[in-house]
């Protein structure tokens, strides 16, 4: 009894996190999708994961997992099985990371019609004139290092053993901060499985 209680304020609480993202501006983020034409989504019914060595981030693990499975059992109602229950699909995500610098250049100084003229000394004809200064005077270039993220997740069809459906989301600027990770991954999660099952093709059961 405890332990179903337990199961269900998680559920609960992973829900109400998701939905609080849709509020929230985060970093630039490109989510896209792709499928089988000929995969019949409607059959799939169970599925289990698979490991995947193609990650260089191991705390988005957790993340991923969690609100994947948290995404096709409540929302998608699909169920998690283990092997010897003959999954309808295998679920497996790669990950990895690839640091690039972004160069700023700043300046300050007189810009193009700053000049003296028109003062002058002693008498007529004395004075400056037509003396003077354009463009920046001083600049500087700057260099921020950023982490773009890459979080692929397929979907593999247990029997055939051929990829049926997969999601893609670009992250710009990876977080340091293990909450900001959270939410970049449940976002990521979140927009990309909007996108699951795909719409059927015309005339298709």
């Amino acid at each position: 009894m405890k332990t179903n209680m337990a199961r269900s304020a998680w559920k609960a609480a992973i829900g109400a996190f998701i939905l609080s993202l849709l509020a929230l501006s985060a970093p630039a983020q490109q989510v896209r999708a792709n499928w089988s034409t000929e995969a019949r989504f409607a059959s799939y019914k169970t599925y289990q994961w698979i490991p995947s060595e193609a990650t260089n981030h191991p705390f988005y693990r957790q993340y991923v997992n969690e609100y994947v499975n948290y995404a096709l059992t409540q929302q998608k109602h699909l169920q998690e099985v283990s092997a010897a229950q003959n999954p309808d699909l295998l679920v497996t995500y790669h990950f990895t990371t690839q640091q690039v610098m972004d160069y700023e250049s700043y300046g300050y100084g007189f810009g193009p019609g700053w000049g003296w003229g028109g003062w002058g000394w002693g008498g007529p004809g004395w004075g400056w004139g037509g003396w003077g200064w354009g463009g920046p005077s001083y600049s500087q270039t700057q260099a921020r290092p950023r982490v773009i993220g890459y979080l692929t997740l397929d979907l593999i069809d247990a029997h055939t053993r051929k990829i049926v459906w997969r999601g893609e989301a670009v992250q710009d600027d990876v977080s340091k901060s293990g909450n900001a990770q959270e939410k970049q991954v449940a976002n990521s999660v979140y927009k990309m499985l909007k996108r699951y099952p795909p719409p059927k093709k015309k005339g298709q059961a």
